[in-house]
């Protein structure tokens, strides 16, 4: 059975007498798969966290270029995700494997170039995965000046956060896969290793990487470090930061960091880093610069989140409706963004939910005329978007008579099929009764017929652990069908490792 490809797989400005300046890096952007060298520059960091019955996936947003507003997930050159924000959770079959990549595209529809792919695999095995040989990841030393390094490091297999030590001193622990180390003397090695918690057993840090770092020569004169660095406010898309000043001279300005990357610099104590996208984390550190950019000590980090609903979330877009039949309409449309479930309107009334963007209208007089809108509930009691553009259409003449709806609609079978991939869901529902005479029923999932029968039941082959809703239609002699009977919603079976 096909699975929906979209499913298969969601500042205040500050006030301080300080000056407040926000720069943002500049750099080419990459080339663009639309729109040509002004598109938005490729995500980074793209990493799958595989558990047993989905495959999470997060990246990081372009440091650079048109500021994005969606993003787009592929698997096998088909997009099998939307979203506008830096993850997403795709629903798949249970012991299956899937490669992905992921493109920026900015509110021009402008899309970059894609991500390195990634592999996820939607099992693990029976044996803890923290009791497996623990590979060790390289660092690379990606900048270093007189006064600082950068470093950047893939992501543990494992997840979870790593400790970054720097000449035996931590640094704390960070989620990140990057860091700036500051207030450095010129022309020393350092000692850079990364830790982590294995909780297999008691418990210990373990050495999971390590390096060395040398920084430039150059003048040994360094800014103080900079105290007190706190969170003053967010938006969906921004953070608020101030900081306390060190004492003596004041610094000729403040570099704002995130991980390795610099996110904004500032003249004053405070500012806002933009450019971020909602419901995402951000650990920050800031540095004391002097005029010839030497780089003080970083603060320690100060960690916040964006907001998780959007201020002005987007409205579903491309809707469009095509006449099957006298009975029914065909509507699909684009999300940019993650959607609960869809509303339907024909005018101001709601006429259908689905899970998916697409379904069919069925049960509809024949030559009638329709004027349909969708708006999608967000996730995470979000709300409601505004409503799409409209879409006109008249169904097909025919004639007036329909069957009456299937009242109900359950799953009474759910069984593995071929392990571990494979689920039977067997579907049952009440036959139509009333309206013109009933011949055969139809399931559909969003806008496909995933199967019929002359009967009252039917059993489909689904992916284990993956989810589906299924309406059912009646089928007359003519080929009009009733209205949609309430939906079911039911993850196939499947089976664990041991």
């Amino acid at each position: 059975m096909r699975t929906p490809s979209h499913w298969r797989g969601g500042a205040a400005a500050l006030t301080s007498a300080a000056l407040i300046a926000v720069v943002l890096l500049g750099a080419s952007p990459a080339a663009a798969r639309y729109g040509g060298p002004a598109g938005p520059t490729t995500p980074t960091a793209l990493w799958a966290s595989t558990n047993g019955t989905s495959i999470s996936l997060t990246w990081q947003q372009p440091p650079t270029g048109p500021r994005v507003h969606s993003f787009r997930v592929y698997e096998g050159g088909e997009v099998v995700a939307r979203t506008s924000t830096t993850s997403t959770t795709m629903n798949v079959p249970f012991g299956s494997s899937h490669v992905y990549t992921v493109t920026a595209v900015d509110r021009h529809g402008r899309e970059s170039a894609p991500t390195d792919p990634v592999t996820g695999r939607s099992w693990l095995s029976g044996v803890n995965p923290e009791c497996l040989p623990t590979p060790t990841l390289p660092i690379t030393v990606t900048a270093a000046t007189a006064s600082a390094v950068s470093l950047s490091w893939p992501r543990h297999p494992l997840g979870g956060e790593l400790e970054l030590r720097v000449d035996g001193v931590s640094l704390g622990w960070t989620s990140l896969t990057s860091a700036r180390v500051g207030g450095l003397a010129p022309a020393t090695d350092h000692q850079i290793r990364l830790y982590r918690l294995n909780r297999c057993g008691p418990g210990s840090d373990e050495l999971v990487g390590s390096t060395s770092a040398t920084t430039a020569a150059g003048d040994p004169a360094r800014p103080a470090a900079p105290t007190g660095l706190t969170v003053t406010g967010r938006t969906d898309t921004t953070i608020g930061l101030a900081w306390t000043a060190p004492a003596g001279t004041p610094p000729d300005r403040y570099a704002v960091y995130e991980g390795g990357t610099r996110v904004a610099v500032s003249v004053g104590t405070a500012v806002t880093v933009q450019r971020l996208f909602h419901a995402t984390w951000h650990r920050f550190t800031i540095a004391a610069l002097d005029s010839a950019g030497n780089e003080s000590t970083h603060s320690p980090a100060v960690s916040a989140g964006t907001e998780t609903c959007l201020s002005s979330p987007p409205k579903p877009v491309e809707l469009t409706a095509i006449a099957l039949s006298p009975s029914s309409v065909r509507l699909g449309w684009t999300f940019d963004a993650t959607a609960v479930s869809y509303t339907v309107w024909d005018g101001d009334t709601a006429v259908a939910t689905s899970r998916y963007p697409e379904t069919v209208v069925s049960g509809l007089p024949s030559a009638s005329r329709h004027v349909y809108r969708v708006s999608a509930t967000l996730p995470q009691s979000c709300g409601e978007t505004p409503r799409s553009a409209r879409a006109r259409v008249t169904t097909a003449p025919g004639p007036a008579a329909r069957p009456a709806a299937p009242a109900s609609l359950e799953v009474i079978g759910n069984a593995p099929g071929n392990w571990p991939t494979d689920a039977r869901l067997t579907l049952a529902w009440s036959a139509s009764t009333g309206g013109e005479p009933a011949v055969s029923y139809r399931v559909y999932e969003g806008a496909t017929v995933v199967g019929a029968t002359d009967g009252t039941q039917l059993t489909l082959a689904v992916g284990g652990a993956t989810w589906h809703t299924y309406t059912v239609v009646a089928v007359d002699a003519a080929g009009n069908e009733s209205a949609a009977s309430p939906s079911v919603t039911a993850q196939g079976m499947f089976y664990p490792p041991p």
